[in-house]
């Protein structure tokens, strides 16, 4: 099965983004929204991947060990994309993730299709 690269973005596009006043209050929900994104994630991006015969996973990798030489993957995270009930990724995803006393942003940095 193939798909588009313009058709996995759109369905991997996710683009969080909080700017709050400065104060505990805030920083407290960041927190809770940061936890909140990481427990859902595999769902939100297995939902959206699943239409089209593939299933992602988050990964418990340093992303810059696939993107070593770029600037993109501090502050980030790494997932890899499978044909369903496949055992090898297909692509890689990086989210990029910067997080402030009272700001936090999330959103799809770069997709990156294993050769």
């Amino acid at each position: 099965m193939s798909i588009e690269l313009s058709t996995l973005k759109r369905a991997l596009s996710i683009r969080l983004i909080f700017e709050g006043v400065g104060g505990w209050a805030t920083r407290e929900l960041i927190e809770v929204i940061e936890d909140y994104l990481m427990e859902r994630l595999p769902l939100i991006l297995n939902n959206s991947l699943e239409p089209h015969g593939y299933e992602a996973s988050v990964l418990d990798i340093d992303p810059c060990t696939i993107l070593p030489d770029e600037s993109v993957c501090r502050e980030s995270i790494a997932v890899a994309v499978y044909e369903h009930g496949g055992s090898k990724p297909l692509f890689y995803v990086i989210y990029q993730w910067r997080k402030g006393d009272n700001t936090f942003v999330f959103e799809l940095a770069r997709i990156v299709q294993k050769e």
